[in-house]
């Protein structure tokens, strides 16, 4: 599969208010990097997935499906770079 990233490349924050938080950048980084391991099984012909470790638990997905997923994967993390983008360029108010 693709690269996987860890906690020193994708920080999470706690903010004031209790939530957690982790930059933009870094969350559309991850979703283009799952839609590569989707797209690498489906041209490699390992068509299964299955958790870390969950090799007991395999489940078979076919190339349209894979190809299906890494795209929705890409598109999410494409909508969220224009919607990023348009806020940057928004004035604050005040």
């Amino acid at each position: 599969m693709g690269r996987r990233h860890t906690d020193a490349e994708t920080p999470v924050r706690r903010g004031a208010d209790g939530q957690l938080y982790m930059a933009v950048q870094d969350v559309t980084a991850m979703l283009r990097d799952m839609a590569r391991a989707f797209e690498l099984q489906a041209q490699s012909g390992e068509f299964a997935w299955a958790a870390e470790g969950g090799q007991a638990n395999r489940d078979r997905l076919d190339v349209g499906t894979m190809r299906t997923v890494a795209g929705i994967l890409c598109a999410q993390a494409d909508e969220m770079d224009v919607q990023l983008i348009t806020i940057a360029g928004q004035r604050p108010y005040g």
